[in-house]
């Protein structure tokens, strides 16, 4: 006689599911995506209460599609979907009526219209319970890279975000880490939407702005890191940032009379990374003393992405850069020689590790762009540019803190054993030197050289 089992029969032998409540959350919290938590309320009826106990709660729009699928061949099928999905786990999730505090709240999700629904949740759940932290990282309803979108994709996008912003003032006011791409706002909407979230620590601007060429003026109280990549701001003034200690700025506007940033009250920065790509002339050249004002850094990164050196070796002469313990170079074009590097040497007495990259490769997907790499007259022009970039260090100058250099892209070229020499006779502690060739490049394999390139198999 087969036997039968009840529900019943099933409830008494689940000892997974008899386990106290805090155990059962202790082992959902292990679990790396919500979305396996949440597929575990299928196990059985106490199950079903239980993601909304997770302390950590991490929703993500890219992580809520169920089949394999080509970035280029997404589609706005399947971006309302995931979408959709997205506001009905936030809304499934932060409906259960549990008062226990979420360390974490963060959510990924492409601005359209249904995502009121998401912050929405939030704003009632800020209400009601505590949050530690909490994130947004808000992404453009466009199927296009950022230096793609059009005037009118970025004005709809900013429309769109001011129109949830003053909806739910409460649940951005409650966010620690707030990530924004490819708006383009009023002038006066940014410093807005920064009175309001006042408990803000990071902020990413992608492709920002609030009109080509205006100037963002931004003063916050405990903003800890800002990162502005692409945004066609004239200038941004950070005007008062007592928290402020990590600051990007990529791939800023071309000027001629002024800066991309300038520092006020930024007493706790150390850490900068400046990064842009331009052959344009009308970049105005940065000093970096004059730069920094009276901010005082100890890690600086300049990634030249392979371009024009936008940097002015100077004279030690201020204060700001006397702090320095840790300097990268990123990206020098190889026509440009090195020992103009020395300056930072001089200039920062207390440097402990000057890191550098010559790059003798650029990966192009357009064959006339590769081209316009490679062609003579752009090296050429290259190559007079260099020569005008010059340095030269006292014959008895000696630096005792230098510990480490290390190079990427070494090539058995005097350009490198003349500069190498002149650092060992300089940092007179040095302890180590780290020559490595040029890394591979990831998307064509190829391992650059001045001589020919190599693949992996050839390394």
């Amino acid at each position: 006689m087969a036997e039968t089992t009840t529900q019943d029969d099933h409830e008494q032998y689940d000892r997974l599911s008899n386990l106290p409540d805090d155990i059962l959350v202790l082992i959902l919290n292990k679990l790396d995506l919500l979305q396996d938590a949440v597929r575990t309320t299928v196990l059985s009826k106490r199950w079903r209460h239980l993601s909304g106990f997770r302390s950590e709660i991490v929703l993500d729009v890219l992580n809520f599609n169920t089949t394999d699928y080509d970035d280029s061949k997404y589609t706005i099928d399947e971006m309302v979907r995931t979408n959709a999905s997205v506001v009905q786990a936030t809304k499934t999730i932060l409906q259960q009526n549990c008062q226990h505090i979420i360390e974490l709240l963060s959510i990924t999700f492409y601005l359209r219209d249904e995502s009121v629904g998401i912050v929405r949740s939030v704003d009632e759940t800020m209400a009601n319970k505590k949050i530690l932290k909490a994130e947004f990282t808000i992404l453009p309803e466009v199927l296009v890279d950022a230096v793609d979108c059009t005037d009118d994709d970025m004005l709809a996008c900013g429309t769109r975000f001011m129109t949830l912003f003053d909806a739910y003032p409460r649940a951005f006011g409650g966010l620690t880490d707030l990530s924004l791409y490819s708006l383009r706002l009023g002038e006066s909407d940014i410093p807005n939407v920064l009175s309001t979230c006042k408990k803000l620590v990071y902020l990413n601007l992608e492709n920002c702005d609030a009109g080509f060429g205006s100037i963002l003026q931004i003063e916050h109280s405990q903003l800890v890191e800002l990162i502005m990549d692409l945004c066609a701001f004239g200038s941004v003034e950070l005007k008062w940032l007592p928290n402020l200690t990590y600051l990007t700025c990529k791939n800023w506007l071309p000027s001629e009379d002024q800066y991309p940033l300038s520092l006020g009250h930024v007493p706790q920065l150390s850490m900068l990374n400046l990064s842009n790509g331009s052959t344009r002339a009308q970049h105005k050249t940065i000093e970096l003393s004059e730069l920094l004002g009276n901010a005082i850094i100890g890690k600086l990164d300049l990634d030249f992405q392979c371009e024009r050196i936008w940097i002015q070796p100077e004279r030690p002469k201020h204060v700001a850069l006397q702090n320095l313990r840790v300097v990268t170079l990123c990206s020098i074009r190889e026509e440009y020689g090195l020992m103009w590097t020395l300056f930072i040497l001089e200039a920062a007495p207390l440097l402990n590790e000057l890191n550098m990259e010559v790059s003798y490769h650029l990966c192009y997907s357009d064959e006339e762009d590769e081209y316009n790499y490679n062609d003579e007259s752009t090296r050429e022009m290259y190559q007079k540019a260099a020569h005008l970039l010059k340095w030269e260090t006292r014959h008895d100058f000696k630096h005792c803190n230098m510990r480490n250099l290390g190079i990427v892209g070494f090539q058995i070229e005097e350009k490198f054993t003349r500069y190498i020499r002149r650092v060992m006779q300089a940092a007179v502690n040095l302890e180590r030197v780290s020559l490595l060739e040029s890394r591979p490049c990831l998307r064509c394999e190829c391992l650059p050289s001045t001589v020919h390139g190599l693949n992996r198999r050839e390394i």
